[in-house]
């Protein structure tokens, strides 16, 4: 329990993000799904680092770390693919975390040491108590910030209670162009596309014929492909991959194989896995955005007493100075919005944890007809380091963003 299983720094996030992803898909059915197990993984280590004792075991198993030393290790890993990144003309990706404190309270100086040095957070000192109007404010405009005007109003004043001590924030950004763009005129602005239920909506369907990475599962009856994004570093690479259930396999089949046998993703979404194949590929235009409260989900993957007023452990963010109270997590909120077009893919996810007081085949002579136009999985991924910035699942083309 607990140990990663692969030596590339997001091997275990992988597992969790999964796990958490599997959870989503029995409580929001028949929905489209879009989130950052980045995200919510880098959120909840920063809460991590601060908890002792049997907190913190149970979220060291539910993140697949068996230690906080080797869990700060591959957060760093994955900050500085962020830092790698910043240099590259291609892509634009960010990362930030923040830390926002009441004023009043006194925070232990190594666990701020330790957010500062290895998740690059800065903390602000706010008065929740007094002026959670403004405090809701400043926050809703860094996150917006962060994101490139993505993510707005991610916060209401009813989320920020006269108890609450502690909002640990994580934002996720990134903008890709696709190595090879789809022409506009070649979009199809009246598609069907097939609903499990057999409905049928209509959707602006994308169209090229281009070699891309591509393979065949037949064990689940999939097609995947991985779209490259530009890049001018050699040692990032970014990929947008899709996972399309041949006609008559049903989507869901596909997850809960997933979810049985966690290392069949990894293999899937592996691109050495995969050949180049000139592809008729046919892809939806959409923007998706979805919001979800994760404390329920997360203390059923096992962090329990995290969420527990009666059990949480944190003294490791605010020492034993105030006594019988005790910090515990109450809230953890997510929010994911993704737009994909011709050009390219803009994505951005923010989280916010609030802490509260308490008393193979051969090749084809033809293009192999790759049509996304019933359901599928997606994923936007950093396949050098094995890292799940976004997934999703896209259901229905009724629900979209406008």
């Amino acid at each position: 329990m607990g140990a990663r299983t692969s030596s590339q720094p997001a091997g275990a996030f992988e597992h969790f993000g999964q796990k958490l992803y599997s959870s989503l898909c029995r409580l929001q059915t028949g929905e489209n799904l879009f989130l950052s197990p980045a995200s919510i993984a880098l959120a909840m280590s920063m809460c991590a680092v601060g908890a002792q004792h049997q907190t913190l075991q149970q979220i060291l198993d539910t993140l697949e770390f068996s230690s906080t030393e080797e869990l700060v290790k591959a957060s760093e890993d994955i900050l500085s693919i962020f830092s790698i990144v910043g240099q590259d003309q291609s892509i634009q990706a960010k990362l930030a975390n923040r830390l926002y404190a009441q004023k009043t309270y006194k925070l232990e100086q190594d666990y701020l040491k330790l957010i500062r040095t290895s998740f690059l957070a800065d903390m602000q000192l706010e008065d929740f108590k007094n002026d959670n109007i403004k405090v809701t404010h400043e926050i809703n405009a860094w996150v917006e910030q962060q994101t490139n005007n993505l993510i707005k109003d991610l916060l209401s004043p009813s989320d920020i209670s006269t108890d609450t001590r502690l909002l640990i924030v994580n934002c996720i950004y990134f903008k890709g162009t696709w190595k090879e763009q789809f022409r506009e005129s070649a979009t199809d602005r009246n598609a069907n596309f097939h609903e499990n239920n057999g409905t049928i909506s209509k959707v602006e369907l994308m169209c090229q014929k281009e070699t891309f990475a591509y393979a065949e599962n037949s064990s689940l009856g999939v097609q995947i492909v991985h779209l490259p994004y530009k890049s001018s570093s050699e040692n990032v690479r970014f990929v947008f991959t899709i996972i399309l259930p041949k006609k008559g396999v049903s989507l869901s089949d596909v997850e809960n194989k997933f979810a049985s046998k966690p290392s069949l993703l990894h293999n899937v979404l592996n691109n050495q896995n995969a050949t180049p194949r000139e592809l008729l590929l046919y892809v939806p235009k959409f923007k998706m955005e979805t919001s979800f409260e994760y404390g329920s989900v997360l203390a059923q993957l096992g962090m329990r007493d995290a969420f527990d007023e009666n059990e949480a452990d944190f003294t490791g963010i605010v020492g034993k100075l105030h006594g019988q109270s005790r910090l515990f997590i109450d809230k953890v909120i997510h929010r994911a919005l993704i737009d994909v077009n011709e050009q390219g893919t803009e994505a951005a996810a923010a989280t916010i944890v609030r802490v509260v007081l308490t008393c193979a085949s051969r090749r084809e002579p033809q293009p192999i007809l790759f049509r996304a136009d019933r359901p599928f999985l997606f994923y936007i991924r950093e396949v050098r380091q094995n890292l799940t910035l976004f997934a999703g699942k896209f259901l229905t083309a009724a629900k979209l963003s406008s």
